[in-house]
C-alpha cells in the first residue's frame, strides 16, 4: 500500500511540475500583428539599424520601395535581417535570417516562424525611397518546450506501472 501511495504521489508531483512550469501562451485563432519597429530611408540611407527584439514565434517584415531613377528592370534595393550577436563580425549572406536583394516587385511581405531574439536591419546605399516595418503576432503560440518531454515520459511510465500492478493484483490465483 505504501508503494502505491508513493507512486501516486510521484505521479501527482509530475503533473504539478508539468502544468505549473509550462509558459503561459495565448491560444488564439486570429492573428494580432503589432508593430515592433519601422524604418524608412531615401537615397543614401544605409547602415545598421538600432537593435529590435522579437518575443513571439510568428513575425513578418513588410517592405516597399520606389526607385528615384529609372534603371529598367534593375534596382539597388537590398536589406538583411541579422541576429544582434552577429553584429561585430558578420557576413550578410551567411548570417542573415532573411533578406531581400534586388526584388522585381516594389513591395512584399516576408514571414518568419520560430525565430526569436534581438536583430538589426542592414541596408545598403540605394537610389530609392524605401520603408521596412517589422511586426510580430502577439497571439502566436510559443514553441513546444523540449524540457516538457521528460515529465510527460515519467507520467506515462508511472501510469503504465500502476496499470500493470492493478492487472496483476486483480487476476485470480491458480491452484
Amino acid at each position: 500500500m505504501q508503494q502505491r501511495n508513493s507512486v501516486i504521489g510521484l505521479l501527482v508531483l509530475c503533473l504539478f511540475i508539468t502544468f505549473t512550469l509550462i509558459p503561459c501562451g495565448v491560444f488564439a485563432n486570429s492573428s494580432n500583428w503589432t508593430e515592433v519597429v519601422s524604418y524608412a530611408g531615401s537615397g543614401t540611407g544605409s547602415g545598421a539599424s538600432p537593435p529590435f527584439t522579437i518575443n513571439h514565434t510568428e513575425w513578418r517584415i513588410i517592405w516597399e520601395y520606389t526607385p528615384q531613377f529609372e534603371f529598367g528592370s534593375q534596382n539597388d534595393f537590398d536589406f538583411w535581417i541579422i541576429p544582434e550577436e552577429n553584429r561585430s563580425d558578420y557576413s550578410r549572406a551567411s548570417m542573415a535570417v532573411v533578406s531581400v536583394n534586388h526584388p522585381i516587385e516594389q513591395n512584399g511581405t516576408l514571414y518568419i516562424s520560430n525565430v526569436t531574439g534581438t536583430f538589426f536591419i542592414e541596408t545598403v546605399p540605394c537610389s530609392s525611397d524605401w520603408s521596412i516595418t517589422v511586426e510580430q503576432d502577439v497571439n502566436s503560440v510559443p514553441e513546444f518546450p523540449s524540457w516538457i518531454i521528460l515529465p510527460l515520459f515519467l507520467m506515462a511510465t508511472f501510469s503504465a506501472i500502476i496499470y500493470k500492478k492493478r492487472l496483476h493484483h486483480q487476476r485470480p490465483k491458480k491452484l
